[in-house]
């Protein structure tokens, strides 16, 4: 089975340190954009910030903070991910993290990373698109686990530097439009109105 962390455990520095889940466009928080994408049980969705959970009640969502201090980053989070997910009793094997922040990515990135990592017989397989790798969109083995709290442990924080051990299965997705362009500050957000009443999402 396969589960999604939606990374959101940031400090949003460039964003005035603005709550970016809650951010929206034309109505639309991002949080709520990207779920109504992923089309998937709320069972098998989990919201990583670090803010206070009842800030997002009405999304009836599991929430959790890092298991690590100090914002370590998106490693962090997708270690926060791996462990809760391993803790359910659901037999969840693939975890796919998401940043909250990148609301255009493409609709069959999950099964799409899920595909063709198993094709390959790799533990990590990470979205690739116009040359660019994109690591945060990633997919990784529940037995992930435990060699990524060493590393986090050992002080490694980049996800490239964490993977490259594993020779991840590069996947790649072709379109006309960025579709992993990030918002990271008010400019971004107001492009990514642009995108989003061109994209029709």
């Amino acid at each position: 089975m396969i589960g999604c962390v939606l990374l959101a455990g940031g400090k949003s520095s460039r964003m005035n340190s603005v709550d970016k889940t809650l951010l929206e466009i034309y109505g639309h928080s991002l949080l709520s954009i990207i779920l109504n994408k992923l089309e998937l049980d709320k069972n098998k969705i989990v919201l990583n910030t670090n803010r206070e959970p009842e800030i997002f009640k009405q999304y009836k969502l599991n929430i959790i903070k890092d298991s690590l201090p100090n914002h370590q980053g998106p490693l962090a989070g997708i270690l926060s991910g791996l462990e809760w997910f391993d803790k359910q009793n659901m037999n969840f094997e693939w975890i796919v993290s998401i940043p909250i922040d990148t609301p255009f990515f493409p609709k069959n990135l999950i099964r799409k990373l899920y595909d063709e990592t198993i094709k390959k017989n790799k533990l990590i397989g990470v979205a690739k698109s116009n040359g660019r790798n994109h690591p945060v969109f990633s997919i990784w083995h529940i037995s992930i686990k435990k060699p990524l709290i060493k590393a986090l442990n050992s002080n490694i924080r980049k996800i490239d530097l964490f993977t490259k051990t594993y020779t991840p299965v590069e996947v790649e997705f072709k379109s006309s439009v960025d579709q992993f362009f990030n918002i990271n500050t008010p400019e971004d957000l107001e492009i990514a109105k642009k995108m989003y009443k061109e994209s029709h999402l």
